[in-house]
């Protein structure tokens, strides 16, 4: 069988990894007594990181800080909607005395729009909030 440069390469990270078949490994070490330059060519590359290589392990505190960081970074999330939530809704509440009820939206609509410029401004937080943690 006819194996290619190509395919050694695509096999390299398992192998230099050690996470491959004995078969696969038999057949990387067999490619490479025949051409001891690639050898020598992939062995530098083995000796940098990986692109978009992760640390194999954390320790327990750094999972129990990433996992307060979550817990916070969504906590406040929360805290943004519910105010988002608030400020939408606000020009719409009314007031009452014993003589009449009063809507804000219709008694008052500058301070309503500025309930709901107020509201627009804490969605827009909550949704760049919900991204940056989507993206984690």
């Amino acid at each position: 069988m006819n194996v290619t440069k190509e395919v050694i390469t695509d096999l390299l990270p398992l192998y230099y990894s050690d996470e491959c078949s004995r078969d696969t490994k038999s057949l990387v070490e067999e490619y490479f007594r025949a051409h001891p330059d690639f050898e020598k060519e992939a062995g530098h590359i083995s000796l940098g990181p990986l692109p978009g290589s992760l640390p194999i392990s954390l320790n327990r505190e750094d999972e129990m800080k990433a996992l307060s960081r979550t817990r916070r970074v969504q906590r406040l999330r929360s805290y943004v909607m519910g105010i988002a939530i608030f400020f939408s809704l606000a020009p719409f509440s009314f007031f009452a005395n014993q003589d009449k009820v009063y809507w804000l939206f219709s008694e008052s609509p500058m301070s309503a729009l500025v309930y709901a410029i107020v509201g627009v401004g804490f969605w827009v937080t909550y949704f760049i909030m919900k991204r940056r943690t989507n993206d984690l």
